[in-house]
């Protein structure tokens, strides 16, 4: 049961982070494309620490 949940917490933070990068490049202006850039990599730091405990 919580491999499932931190399975499930894995594949969340890694479409978020993939998602935000996505739009990161397509987009325009410097001070949003900074904050996606934040989003993305607390996203991916946590998909690599959930991934370390699956």
């Amino acid at each position: 049961m919580l491999k499932m949940i931190i399975r499930g917490k894995y594949y969340y933070h890694l479409f978020q982070q993939r998602h935000n990068q996505l739009l990161q490049q397509d987009c325009l202006c410097d001070e949003l494309r900074m904050k996606l850039k934040v989003k993305a990599t607390y996203h991916s730091s946590k998909a690599v620490e959930l991934g370390s405990r699956m």
